[in-house]
């Protein structure tokens, strides 16, 4: 193209030559108004109609046109064609006479030094804007300087040492990944064009000259072609980009690409984990820990996969750990039971067998769930039974005939008649008319299954009237009776009385104690606390306007309930009263304590039932017309949430002490009213107004049920000898 001096090898630039032309230009920048107007380049090449020449930025220019975003400096009219304005796009005549592209103008130098950094200055990523700007007209104006901040001049301040100032203007320069719409780029217009890089500011020099952008597109495109999986281009991702929610997988590899893709980075093909026999894979001691997780209906299915597998579940270990961990939930107690304290779970001693033990306590609990009980009747009492307390070895009943009577649970014999001389004297104790034993036990259909003849004992220490309430642990046998008495009996000696105690003025209606008290009510309105240990009479609780018909205790907190409509929790440390209980209308006759302290129960002659919670003092659980007579007994079973109510009007029922459902009624299995009933794991045992007492075993027909039973040395009566000179005859 004639006229035009060919630009310097990118080798040989002068860099001091450019700093010194770019600080005199800024030293001294020469007015606008002395420029002359630039004047067309009459090269041989046509312009077209405006004689304007246009020359290509670089032929690494990218296929899209960049356009850069919006300036809040500039007016809607005034930011079109930004990129025209490239002081080598259009050819102009200096005032100097210096032509085109010759050497000694700071255009040519520029040139020659963005062929010389080509490919070393760092570039910076694309500017992108949500609206970029179109190219529409075409139109002769004369705009403000555009914003070069990230532009190839600033780049060149960076290599040159400059310090980089941030631009007044203020774009946003931050990247955004997003791809560039293509526009077909427009003529430039007709007219003059300012004349750049006479001022302050830099000279307005096109930035991409396109091979950093190519390289940089290059790179961008691998990196999201490795990872298109990562972005899911049908959703928004918003604000929770790194949390992975969103991804979709919408690979198009093909099963056949997968397996491949796996073999590379696995190797050959993995063994699938869901073959792999974990019982013969891991020793066995691991395998039966493993296995001791489950319960009986996973090691029931289980023991179905393999004989290998069958052999390892009947280890003893895993059956007991699983029998254990369900067997000794609870309902209302401090802790698990423990084996061998009367619940239902057996000692653990070598030679059980626990699955057979796990199959008894489920069908037991069938029995429960049915009612299906097998009554048995123990007769010898002579007058009506007022109370009672059972264990699994024995039955210990007290009489308004003055004795207390100790029948085997097994058997149904009567082993021991303890009562006043000329009581146990009586041949008619033990004989009926025509020489036929008095004590005997019999099914609902009055056939006789044990007949027994007790020993009989009397000691010069002993109740004069009724016995209204007893207790008992494994040491001691404590009776409360009408003639305002309590004593307290030694098991280990063969019941041998110990002590008297004495205070109250009226009959003791009920008792209760622990290791260290021992605490009364009486129809006198009074409650007493004792030493266990001496008889020591340590304090007497007032507070109640009517008889106190029934004492449990937890601790030291006891609950007692009244004739006055009231339920009290009283602390023994201050014998003060903690709480009152009201809502009952009518007297009340019965009350109890879970063993945990938490749930109180208490019924009377109102036909009504009250669950209490012991601490807030509020009602859980009310039952209305739980009977149709006064309600005169409550058992709270805190093993299993079972409670147990006995009603004059002869039935038992049995009730969910969580939400007051009725589970169990055994309407008129007594003769008359029912006095007391108590219940355990197995069995229900009640007295009543008739002289007889009914035990209803839920266990009956289990083979082998006995081995859930605890070998408390304590269970066993020890009736001593007749001639051993202690009062038995």
């Amino acid at each position: 193209m004639s006229g035009i001096t060919p630009a310097k090898p990118a080798g040989s630039f002068d860099w001091t030559a450019l700093q010194q032309e770019i600080f005199s230009a800024a030293a001294g920048p020469q007015p606008v108004a002395e420029l002359s107007p630039p004047r067309r380049h009459s090269g041989a090449h046509p312009s077209g109609s405006h004689d304007q020449r246009m020359r290509s930025l670089s032929v690494s220019l990218p296929a899209l046109s960049w356009r850069r975003p919006r300036s809040a400096l500039f007016a809607p009219d005034d930011d079109n064609n930004l990129s025209e304005h490239a002081i080598d796009d259009i050819s102009e005549q200096h005032p100097n006479n210096r032509r085109h592209g010759t050497t000694g103008t700071l255009r040519g130098m520029f040139r020659r030094a963005s062929h010389s950094i080509r490919g070393m200055v760092h570039h910076r990523p694309l500017l992108l804007n949500e609206e970029p700007i179109y190219e529409q007209q075409s139109r002769h104006h004369t705009d403000p300087r555009p914003y070069t901040a990230n532009s190839t001049w600033h780049r060149l301040r960076q290599a040159t040492g400059f310090r980089h100032t941030r631009s007044v203007y203020g774009l946003d320069t931050s990247y955004q990944a997003g791809a560039l719409p293509h526009r077909p780029a427009a003529a430039a217009p007709p007219g003059d064009l300012p004349v750049p890089a006479l001022g302050d500011a830099p000279p307005y020099i096109p930035e991409h000259s396109g091979a950093a952008a190519k390289a940089s597109a290059a790179m961008q495109n691998e990196f999201f072609a490795r990872n298109h999986w990562l972005h899911n281009s049908t959703s928004d991702d918003g604000n929770d980009r790194e949390s992975g929610i969103g991804i979709v997988l919408t690979g198009t590899n093909t099963d056949s690409d997968a397996d491949a893709e796996a073999a590379e980075v696995t190797g050959p093909e993995t063994p699938n984990i869901r073959r792999v026999d974990f019982i013969d894979a891991l020793p066995a001691e691991l395998a039966i820990q493993i296995l001791a997780k489950l319960d009986a209906t996973a090691l029931a299915g289980l023991s179905t996969v393999s004989q290998r597998w069958a052999e390892v579940i009947r280890n003893q270990h895993i059956w007991r750990e699983s029998f254990f961990r369900e067997m000794g939930q609870t309902y209302a107690t401090s802790s698990p039971v423990q084996p061998g304290t009367g619940h239902g779970i057996p000692q653990s001693v070598p030679g059980n067998n626990w699955k057979r033990a796990y199959r008894m306590r489920q069908q037991l609990s069938r029995h429960w769930e049915e009612g299906r009980a097998r009554p048995v009747y123990l007769s010898g009492h002579t007058d009506s039974v007022y109370c009672l307390q059972f264990d699994e070895r024995k039955i210990i009943s007290g009489s308004r005939d003055k004795t207390i009577r100790i029948w085997d649970m097994h058997t149904f014999k009567c082993l021991l008649v303890i009562g006043p001389p000329d009581v146990v004297h009586a041949r008619a104790l033990l004989f009926g008319n025509v020489s036929t034993p008095t004590h005997f036990a019999s099914g609902p259909d009055d056939e006789r299954i044990a007949v027994s003849v007790p020993a009989v004992a009397a000691f010069d220490v002993h109740h004069r009237a009724s016995i209204l309430c007893l207790q008992y642990d494994d040491d001691i046998l404590v009776t409360g009776s009408s003639d305002a008495t309590a004593i307290i009996h030694d098991i280990r000696n063969g019941y041998r009385p110990v002590r008297r105690l004495e205070h109250h003025t009226a009959a003791v209606l009920d008792l209760v104690f622990d290791a260290v008290h021992i605490v009364t009510c009486s129809k006198d309105m009074t409650i007493c606390v004792w030493e266990r240990a001496t008889g020591r009479l340590l304090r007497q609780l007032r507070g109640h306007g009517g008889p106190v018909n029934a004492v449990q205790m937890r601790g030291s907190t006891v609950v007692s309930c009244s004739g006055d409509l009231l339920v009290k929790l009283w602390d023994l440390s201050t014998g003060r009263t903690v709480r009152e209980f009201a809502g009952h209308t009518k007297g009340l006759a019965c009350s109890q304590f879970s063993e945990d302290g938490r749930l109180v129960a208490s019924a009377g002659n109102d036909k009504m039932i009250r669950v209490w919670d012991a601490h807030t003092g509020a009602c859980l659980v009310e039952v209305r017309a739980a009977h149709e007579n006064l309600v005169r007994s409550l058992h709270i079973d805190s093993v299993s949430g079972r409670l147990v109510s006995a009603s004059y009007d002869t039935d038992i029922k049995v009730w969910d002490i969580r939400d007051g459902r009725q589970l169990l009624d055994f309407p008129r299995w007594h003769a008359s009213w029912v006095l007391s009933a108590k219940s355990d794991y197995r069995r229900i045992v009640s007295t009543g107004q008739a002289p007889k007492i009914l035990v209803m075993d839920f266990g009956a027909g289990i083979d082998g049920i006995e081995m859930l039973e605890s070998a408390g040395e304590g269970n066993s009566p020890r009736p001593p000898s007749r001639n051993d000179g202690t009062g038995f005859f």
